[in-house]
C-alpha cells in the first residue's frame, strides 16, 4: 500500500471522529491551500515595483505616515 493511500486512510478517520471545531480548522486549512496567491496572480512589473518599495523601506527610505498626512491628509477630508 502506498504512502499516500495510507496517509488518506488516517485523515478519513481522523476527519470522521473529528469535533465541529476540528473540522473547521481542516476545512479552512484546505481551503486556504486551494486558493491561489494573488502574488502569482498579479503581473510581474507589479511584482517588481512591490520588491522595488519593500527594498526601499529596508534602506530606510521610507516616509512616516504622520508626514504623508500632514502633506496629503486636506484631500483624504470628506
Amino acid at each position: 500500500m502506498s504512502e499516500v493511500t495510507i496517509l488518506r486512510k488516517q485523515v478519513k478517520k481522523f476527519i470522521e471522529e473529528a469535533s465541529e471545531k476540528e473540522l473547521e480548522m481542516v476545512y479552512h486549512l484546505f481551503e486556504a491551500t486551494n486558493n491561489n496567491d494573488w502574488w502569482d496572480e498579479i503581473s510581474s512589473d507589479h511584482q517588481k515595483a512591490i520588491d522595488k518599495g519593500i527594498a526601499q523601506l529596508d534602506n530606510g527610505e521610507g516616509i512616516p505616515h504622520k508626514k504623508v498626512m500632514k502633506k496629503y491628509g486636506k484631500w483624504l477630508e470628506k
